[in-house]
């Protein structure tokens, strides 16, 4: 990492034990989704807080719902938990994790970190969306039109299509309120988008095309945990085609 980067992060490090209690704490009560990724981010497992034990300096997660994965996460050397605080994205790193039992079912412990990044912007974890299941957004474009679009990748931040825009809604910052999401097969949920970023490509086909980026604003609960099971299931599919071309 360069030394400008590293120092614009350090910024945002909290180190304050208090303040990393009550972190922790506070996205256990929210009852956030914490994605653990390991294994150099090739996998990951979707987990959540369960206590923070301060006397003994651990916090004791949820384990995931696959269990080969579990066992290899028990394995790593090193794993990254990313979730959100108040809206922002909050990441911190342990080396291990070990098995114990909170109120009387398995899970896992790991140290309560020294130090935590907490960015005053969002940044998730994305991925292509499956074309046996799309990612479709009904998105308002004017007081009585609506266009429908499919995602072409999603994450529990926003996603991006393939639009153009009209000319009075494409400057970045743009609201577009009244949408509605659908992942996958899942219920349709309604959503706000804001558009923060506009790039014109040329595609392999030599067509012309213009690919905008949203943010989704206050997305239900209901819906981050649907994109989340959906990321999961995503890169799954994805994981078990490389093994069966290795193969």
């Amino acid at each position: 990492m360069p030394v400008s980067e590293a120092d614009d992060l350090s910024r945002f490090l909290v180190r304050s034990l208090t303040q990393i209690t009550q972190i922790l704490s506070s996205i256990a009560d929210e009852r956030e989704i914490v994605t653990a990724y390991f294994n150099r981010g090739r996998h990951f497992v979707l987990t959540a807080i369960l206590d923070v034990d301060v006397p003994n300096r651990e916090v004791v997660i949820d384990r995931g719902a696959d269990e080969a994965i579990n066992a290899k996460l028990l394995e790593s050397d090193r794993i990254v938990l990313v979730s959100t605080h108040e809206k922002v994205k909050v990441q911190f790193s342990v080396r291990r994790a070990r098995e114990v039992e909170h109120e009387g079912r398995p899970a896992f412990a790991i140290t309560l970190p020294p130090e935590l990044l907490k960015l005053q912007r969002r940044e998730f974890f994305r991925v292509r969306t499956s074309p046996g299941e799309p990612v479709r957004v009904r998105l308002p474009v004017g007081p009585s039109e609506i266009i429908e679009l499919q995602a072409l990748d999603v994450s529990i931040g926003g996603l991006s299509v393939f639009v153009r825009l009209p000319a009075e809604q494409s400057a970045i910052g743009s609201r577009f309120p009244g949408g509605t999401l659908q992942v996958g097969t899942g219920s349709t949920f309604p959503v706000e988008l804001e558009l923060r970023n506009v790039n014109d490509v040329r595609l392999r086909n030599g067509v012309d095309a213009t690919r905008a980026g949203f943010m989704f604003i206050d997305l239900p609960e209901a819906a981050q945990q649907q994109i989340q099971r959906y990321l999961l299931r995503v890169e799954r599919d994805r994981r078990s085609r490389e093994a069966d071309l290795r193969g």
